[in-house]
């Protein structure tokens, strides 16, 4: 979701702080560059020594056939690439930590973490936007105002670790199986209504037998009812559950529903899910991947302006969002 989800391209304000952005890029990046090709020389050899070496050798070893050497191959198996992906990891994070308080800064009334309060996960269950999780997983996190408007944006991960008792075959003994399953991964934001709404509202997208863990089947939706409104855009890709249709009808209006109705086409074949939670309005976008990830270990560091202008631009999408609600 970029600026076309509000249906028109960036504007003056956008296009000044992209230019703010590459002033703060030359002042106090350029200086830094020499430091993170430095972190690149010595753990792009070891990176290709683990993630290549590891495998190799894993193969050498249980092609003899001998159960010690096979124990030590599959460990060479697992702990040579997770070196690789261990030491890029930490590539991306210096180079994380050098970008982005620069894109923070250009952008102005915007602070970043990699951690928040976990109580906000709390509204999810409460707005009946989630399934049954057991552990979720926080990351960049950017929390500011615009428009007059406070917002938190943060990437999550939410997982369903399950335990059992499996019974032993042949006289063996029973051993525990333990298995974690992802329910949603992508954004969560958190937008500040005007002002309380004072019913449960919840907007959701289709469910799918595959592909979207994270919705609650219709049955388990408890306290509300599925109300129809006149809006084919919105009927055919979301649907609406309130408690009170008469005082929810003040809240989801013709634009609002046609707004919703947009930002779900721009979502893709997994759609989005929304509620409003008391005084915040709460929406998943489920996406795959680090939508805020900042430079490689093989990349060059001169990409890192490029990364740094898309980095801007992702972050940027929850101000197209807030005006997209407002209507402006």
């Amino acid at each position: 979701m970029t600026d076309s989800v509000a249906g028109r391209e960036p504007g003056a304000a956008d296009a000044a702080r992209h230019e703010r952005l590459d002033a703060l890029l030359n002042a106090r990046v350029a200086p830094r560059l020499a430091e993170l090709r430095a972190k690149q020389r010595w753990k792009r050899p070891l990176a290709a020594a683990l993630g290549l070496g590891g495998p190799a050798l894993a193969w050498l070893l249980m092609s003899t056939g001998e159960p010690l050497e096979i124990v030590f191959g599959l460990h060479a198996l697992l702990l040579g690439p997770t070196g690789a992906w261990y030491l890029a990891h930490l590539y991306r994070k210096a180079a994380r930590d050098v970008v982005t308080p620069v894109v923070c800064e250009a952008i102005d009334g915007l602070a970043h973490a990699t951690d928040v309060r976990s109580g906000e996960i709390g509204r999810l269950h409460r707005a009946l936007l989630v399934s049954r999780h057991n552990q979720h997983e926080i990351d960049d996190v950017f929390e500011g105002s615009h428009a007059g408007v406070a917002f938190l944006m943060m990437e999550l991960t939410l997982s369903l670790r399950t335990t059992r008792r499996v019974r032993g075959k042949a006289g063996r003994p029973s051993r525990t199986e333990t298995r974690t399953r992802t329910i949603f991964r992508g954004l969560f934001f958190m937008i500040a209504t005007p002002r309380p709404i004072p019913v449960p509202i919840l907007i959701r997208g289709r469910r799918w037998l595959f592909g979207t863990p994270w919705r609650l089947r219709d049955g388990d939706i408890k306290g509300m009812q599925r109300i129809d409104i006149p809006d084919e855009a919105f009927a055919r890709r979301l649907s609406l559950w309130t408690s009170d249709w008469e005082r929810a009808a003040e809240v989801i209006t013709p634009a609002f529903a046609a707004v919703m109705a947009r930002l779900a086409a721009t979502a893709g074949r997994r759609g989005i899910d929304a509620a409003f939670d008391r005084d915040q309005f709460l929406l998943l976008l489920p996406r795959r991947g680090d939508q805020f990830k900042v430079g490689g270990l093989f990349r060059s560091v001169r990409r890192l302006r490029v990364d740094a202008h898309r980095l801007m631009d992702e972050i940027l999408m929850v101000h197209r969002l807030i005006e997209t609600l407002k209507g402006d």
